[in-house]
C-alpha cells in the first residue's frame, strides 16, 4: 500500500500535542517519530536542525494561528460587548487555540524562553492589544480599555493553568463562561 504524502503543516498538530504533554526537553526525535509515523530521515528532511526547528515552525504556526483569529476580532464586525463574547467563546470552542496557548506558555516558563522573548511577548502583547481594540470600541479610553484587556488576559491564562493543574477541563469552561458574564455586566452598553 503506498504511503500518503506528508506535508510539513500536516506535523504542527502531532508536534504540538507532543510538547503541550512533554514540555521542549522531554520530546526526542524518537517521539516525533512514533507519533507522526515519519523515520529519522524524513524527520530531519523536514527539520534539519532536528528539534529546534520543530519549535520554530510551530511558533510560527501559533502566529498565523493567532493573526486569523485575531483577525475576527479586529475587522470590526464585532464591537464591545459582542466582541467580548465572541473572544472568550474562541476560548470555549477551538481546542487547537487552546493548544497554542498551553504550547507557548510552556515556552514562557521553560530555559529557551530566552530565545523566544521576542516572539512570546509580541504573541501576548499582540492578544492584549487587539482585545483592548475592540473594548475601546465600546467607548473606553485607550488606558482602560488596555486594563481590562490586560485583566481578561490574566484571567484567561490563570484559569488556564489552574484548569491544568486540576486536570479539570470543566473547570477552564466555567471560569470563561464566569467572566464573559461579568464583563458583559459590567461593560458600557453599545
Amino acid at each position: 500500500m503506498a504511503r500518503a504524502v506528508t506535508e510539513k503543516v500536516d506535523l504542527v498538530p502531532k508536534l504540538l500535542e507532543l510538547f503541550c504533554n512533554h514540555g521542549i526537553d522531554g520530546v526526542s526525535i524518537r517521539m516525533v517519530g512514533e507519533t507522526t509515523g515519519l523515520g529519522k530521515g524524513s524527520i530531519y528532511y523536514f527539520f534539519p536542525s532536528g528539534k529546534s526547528d520543530m519549535v520554530d515552525f510551530v511558533v510560527l504556526s501559533a502566529e498565523q494561528f493567532l493573526n486569523e483569529k485575531l483577525s475576527l476580532l479586529t475587522n470590526n464586525k464585532f464591537n464591545g460587548k459582542k466582541g467580548i463574547e465572541e473572544f472568550l467563546g474562541t476560548f470555549l470552542h477551538d481546542t487547537v487555540f487552546l493548544s497554542y496557548i498551553h504550547f507557548m506558555s510552556s515556552l514562557a516558563l521553560s530555559h529557551h524562553r530566552t530565545q523566544y522573548l521576542g516572539k512570546l511577548n509580541l504573541y501576548y502583547k499582540d492578544l492584549t492589544m487587539k482585545l483592548a481594540k475592540v473594548i475601546s470600541k465600546g467607548g473606553y479610553s485607550h488606558s482602560k480599555a488596555w486594563n481590562i484587556s490586560e485583566n481578561v488576559m490574566v484571567s484567561i491564562y490563570g484559569s488556564y493553568l489552574f484548569s491544568c493543574s486540576l486536570a479539570d477541563k470543566s473547570y477552564f469552561h466555567n471560569r470563561i463562561k464566569k467572566l464573559n458574564k461579568i464583563l458583559l455586566e459590567n461593560l458600557k452598553s453599545n
